[in-house]
């Protein structure tokens, strides 16, 4: 016996009629003829209003189930995310390793600006220690069958390491080759000091993304995105971003927006083609972020209505592909999960979230401390306990994420913003269900681009 899944919706996008299952990603697009049988369907739950092909092509895409699918769905939703939470032995590791609380920036809405030093001397000892540590750490669990290995430069900002940076890339792809391990790195940078030189050091093979803010057109992103001279940024990291993409380097272009600059961005969203070689746009993408914690910042809700704006250009222009993939529910990030991923700084100490780094009161422990004690799982500390059981999704919400149709696509929130909205910092958006009506939009947008 079968019946309809809860994880069906219908859209009605340019005058065509789909249904989209939210739970494994299919599309199918219906004439009205069918469309009204699956209204019906809807409503009564009979599902003799079909033909058997009808019957089977909604079976093969898992709009009709089992009375108790949807419920082992729940269950597995629960199994995933609390497995990615607690796993400590799975074959990847990922480490965000903040080289320095250096900037040549002066950014006025960056999430560090109270923890980093105007001070360009460098630390160097603090960072090769940690630097040695950090190589023992990835050694002992490549010992122990790790198979995959990602390191995320940022900082401050990583290119003030420059010397450090390529020499340790080199000893840790040196290292992953030996145990026959896979390496990948990314740079999050501002992108001034990319130049062609510093590239050329770097084994590109290794490179996943290397991502690099802009902020506007020249006259707004210089205004914001400068350091204490305020010279101009913009022209050396156009210049720096296409030899990048020459070199056949992936960069994302990160979009940082707010009420502010929205309309600058547009505009070099719009005027792209006159700073980017487009020639290369296959190792081009894009991440559109929403400033927080100002006066100009956008509500979560707003944020979404201007980065719909953005994105369908990106989409119009060929830069960005429509996303509706529906994968498993697991923890959003390392912040929320025990594994053996690390965020840590040149001192060599550990943080649950990136956004916390250099701040003591966040600081978990050290990474000293994990070799020390055979990288035994630490013992949890206030911060740990905040992000692991009271940020959980399991505890967030009364739990209703994993009730929720949406939560496959969605993947639950950053947990640093489900922070903000239970301290009031941020509209609580899961009041009312604001959240689903935002992923309903975004997948309603992203249907309207498939085959265009």
């Amino acid at each position: 016996m079968y019946t309809i899944t809860k994880y069906i919706e219908i859209f009605e996008v340019n005058e065509k009629n789909y249904i989209f299952n939210l739970n494994n990603g299919s599309l199918i697009e219906l004439d009205n003829s069918t469309l009204d049988k699956i209204k019906l369907l809807i409503n009564n739950n009979n599902v003799d209003v079909l033909n058997e092909n009808e019957k089977e092509v909604l079976i093969d895409n898992q709009f009709l189930v089992s009375k108790d699918f949807d419920e082992k769905q729940e269950q597995i939703n629960h199994f995933t995310y609390n497995i990615s939470k607690y796993n400590n032995n799975k074959d990847s590791l990922k480490i965000d390793f903040a080289l320095t609380n250096k900037c040549n920036f002066n950014c006025p809405y960056c999430f560090e600006c109270n923890n980093l030093s105007r001070k360009l001397e460098a630390d160097y000892l603090s960072l090769v220690n940690t630097g040695k540590n950090l190589y023992y750490y990835i050694k002992k669990l490549l010992q122990k069958g790790i198979k995959n290995v990602e390191i995320v430069f940022y900082g401050g900002e990583p290119t003030l390491e420059k010397d450090f940076v390529v020499d340790y890339i080199k000893s840790i792809d040196l290292l992953c080759n030996e145990y026959d391990a896979d390496f990948r790195y990314v740079f999050i940078t501002n992108g001034f000091l990319f130049t062609e030189d510093f590239s050329n050091r770097l084994l590109n093979s290794k490179c996943k993304f290397i991502q690099i803010t802009i902020d506007g057109e020249k006259e707004f992103h210089n205004q914001r995105r400068t350091n204490l001279a305020k010279i101009n940024t913009f022209d050396k990291i156009i210049e720096n971003v296409n030899q990048l993409l020459k070199n056949n380097f992936y960069v994302v272009i990160r979009l940082n927006i707010d009420k502010s600059n929205f309309e600058s961005v547009l505009k070099f969203v719009d005027g792209l083609e006159k700073f980017i070689d487009l020639n290369n746009k296959k190792y081009l993408g894009f991440d559109i972020a929403r400033v927080f914690g100002n006066d100009n910042s956008f509500d979560l809700d707003e944020f979404e209505t201007f980065r719909e704006v953005l994105t369908n250009k990106l989409l119009r222009k060929g830069l960005i592909k429509p996303r509706l993939s529906c994968k498993a529910l697991t923890t959003f990030c390392v912040a929320e999960s025990l594994s053996n991923d690390l965020v840590l700084d040149y001192k060599g100490n550990l943080y649950r979230c990136w956004n916390n780094v250099f701040d003591d009161k966040y600081k978990i422990n050290t990474l000293q401390y994990l070799i020390n004690n055979n990288l035994d799982p630490l013992e949890y500390s206030k911060v740990t306990l905040d992000f692991i059981e009271n940020l959980s999704l399991e505890n967030v919400n009364s739990s209703e994420c994993f009730k929720c149709k949406y939560c496959k696509y969605c993947q639950g929130l950053c947990p640093a913003i489900r922070k903000s909205i239970i301290n009031g910092e941020e509209k609580n958006i899961y009041k009312g269900g604001v959240c689903k009506e935002i992923i309903k939009e975004r997948i309603k947008n992203e249907i309207s681009f498939i085959g265009v």
